[in-house]
């Protein structure tokens, strides 16, 4: 498929909607080269990022459990 591209001079002014138009072309052109992911494939993607999610915020509140332990212990014999 052969690609067409519109060049202008440098004294020529495209209009707005001319321009407007071009680029909505070229991304309808671009999403057809999209390779979509299947529905398990994204299913699979979306289950693997909530579980990062929860494994991430559970370690960050462990580290904070620790740390707000050890400051407490510094405080009480400072």
């Amino acid at each position: 498929m052969a690609e067409t591209t519109v060049v202008t001079q440098p004294g020529e002014k495209e209009g707005l909607k001319s321009k407007s138009f071009s680029f909505f072309n070229d991304v309808a052109r671009e999403m057809r080269k999209v390779s979509w992911p299947k529905r398990t494939e994204l299913q699979d993607a979306t289950v693997i990022t909530l579980v990062m999610c929860v494994a991430m915020a559970v370690f960050t509140f462990g580290v904070d459990k620790i740390f707000e332990t050890v400051i407490r212990g510094l405080y009480r014999i400072l």
